[in-house]
């Protein structure tokens, strides 16, 4: 350990705050507030469009303002870090990739009730993946089914059903006047990092690396709590059968009513399609997105959707685990003022101790209130210390608290606090706590599986 170092930890082991982006942006406000991070011990900040912007995304106007942090950031050596989605969840860049085409909604698999002077119509649509004639044992348990390729296959003894694929078209102001997108679809991706990635890297490329290390990616998900689509459902894509078939070696649509009821056999194929959609997830976002950032020499950071329990991940990313093997900066979000979920830290920092990552990120202290002090943030940020977590990421910074902005889940940390004065004290202990806990080899002599 270097002494001088502990004393005074550089850049990258000091907190950078989310900046919220929520008004019209003025060029030397930015540098201002900028050289505010920079007194206050501040390692950098995050460049996030939330609520309330009017400078449009992505404008040659918007580009513009991430010029001019980059420049003061130079020059007070601080990290200019990216964020890649107008608000959150990442992947449909302010609606400009739905905007392109269908290809790229999110879609669901749901169940309709179908008639059987219906049947010949619903096999000639391209939605309808299956019908199944059905008999119940119970409400939820069935008793047999069988799949319907024709009309005269129908008996007439059990109820039948449709498995039909819905895209969501419910578009929303929250993504701008469209909708989500479908993260399994790698062509989504691909689409998605075109539009902001590549505009970055058309603009940036030269000056990525130590003072635009990386990019902030948000709550990616295969369906997301935004959401109108009602029902039970499960995640799709168009050649999601084909997928399952290659890595399962039988036919899903056979089996199609077991990921609906219970019944004989439905254990392996629910445990078989959701590892199935986990895999595809990882495969057509995090690796996909974090093989484009290595390309241009950047980190990929930020968090997934529900990661903090284990049930409820599996309905929106599958796990969080696999995806922090190809994230160079793997992360986590810790929401309020708590020290709950330990195994939410754990889980991130044991991939990255796994695959030798010294920053591990944390999203923390959003939802604690206003009246959050240096004594919370204190015992917060050493549980987080303790679990592995070596690089903080303060929710939030306001750009302004005008209006509405006051209430974006608080705290802010920022000018308008009546401690910022004193926030460079608090700083300087986390970056050099975590200074401490980047140094040397992580043992351990317990595997968990």
């Amino acid at each position: 350990m270097n002494m001088e170092e502990f004393r005074n930890p550089g850049k990258n082991y000091r907190p950078s705050p989310f900046w919220s982006w929520n008004d019209e942006l003025d060029e030397e406000n930015l540098r201002w507030q900028v050289r505010e991070f920079a007194e206050k011990g501040f390692g950098g900040y995050f460049m996030h469009a939330r609520v309330g912007l009017t400078t449009p995304y992505l404008s040659d106007e918007w580009m513009k303002c991430i010029n001019a942090c980059l420049e003061e950031g130079k020059k007070v050596n601080l990290e200019s870090w990216l964020y890649d989605e107008d608000k959150w969840p990442s992947g449909f860049a302010g609606g400009l990739v739905p905007a392109k085409s269908d290809e790229y909604r999110m879609r669901f698999l749901k169940i309709e009730e179908a008639k059987a002077r219906d049947v010949s119509e619903l096999l000639k649509d391209p939605s309808v993946q299956a019908i199944f004639e059905i008999s119940f044992s119970s409400s939820q348990k069935l008793e047999k089914f069988k799949r319907v390729a024709s009309p005269e296959e129908v008996s007439g003894t059990g109820r039948l059903l449709a498995f039909k694929v819905e895209i969501d078209r419910s578009r929303s102001n929250w993504f701008n006047g469209e909708t989500y997108v479908d993260l399994l679809n790698p062509e989504t991706t691909r689409e998605f990092l075109r539009v902001t990635l590549d505009a970055y890297a058309e603009k940036f490329r030269s000056d990525f690396g130590e003072y635009m290390p990386g990019i902030f990616t948000d709550e990616p998900n295969y369906a997301t709590i935004r959401s109108s689509v009602k029902g039970k459902f499960v995640p799709w894509t168009e050649d999601l059968p084909e997928y399952f078939k290659n890595l399962n070696g039988y036919d899903l649509l056979d089996k199609l009513p077991l990921l609906f009821f219970k019944g004989e056999g439905y254990h392996k194929v629910r445990y078989d399609f959701w590892r199935t959609v986990t895999l595809r997830f990882v495969e057509s976002y995090t690796k996909l997105y974090a093989e484009h950032c290595e390309k241009y020499g950047l980190k990929m950071t930020g968090h997934m959707l529900c990661e903090d329990n284990l049930d409820i991940q599996i309905r929106r990313i599958g796990a969080a685990m696999p995806h922090y093997e190809y994230m160079q900066l793997p992360g986590i979000d810790h929401l309020g003022r708590n020290i709950n979920d330990p195994l939410t830290l754990k889980q991130c920092a044991s991939v990255a101790h796994q695959f030798g990552r010294t920053r591990v990120l944390s999203e923390l202290f959003g939802c604690s209130g206003h009246s959050m002090t240096f004594e919370d943030q204190k015992w917060i940020g050493d549980f987080h210390l303790a679990l592995g977590i070596t690089f903080f990421c303060p929710h939030l910074t306001l750009y302004t608290m005008k209006g509405d902005a006051k209430r974006d889940y608080p705290p802010t940390f920022s000018y308008h606090q009546p401690y910022w004065e004193y926030f460079k004290l608090i700083n300087d202990y986390f970056a050099r706590a975590s200074y401490i806990c980047s140094q040397g080899k992580f043992q351990t002599e317990i595997l968990v599986l």
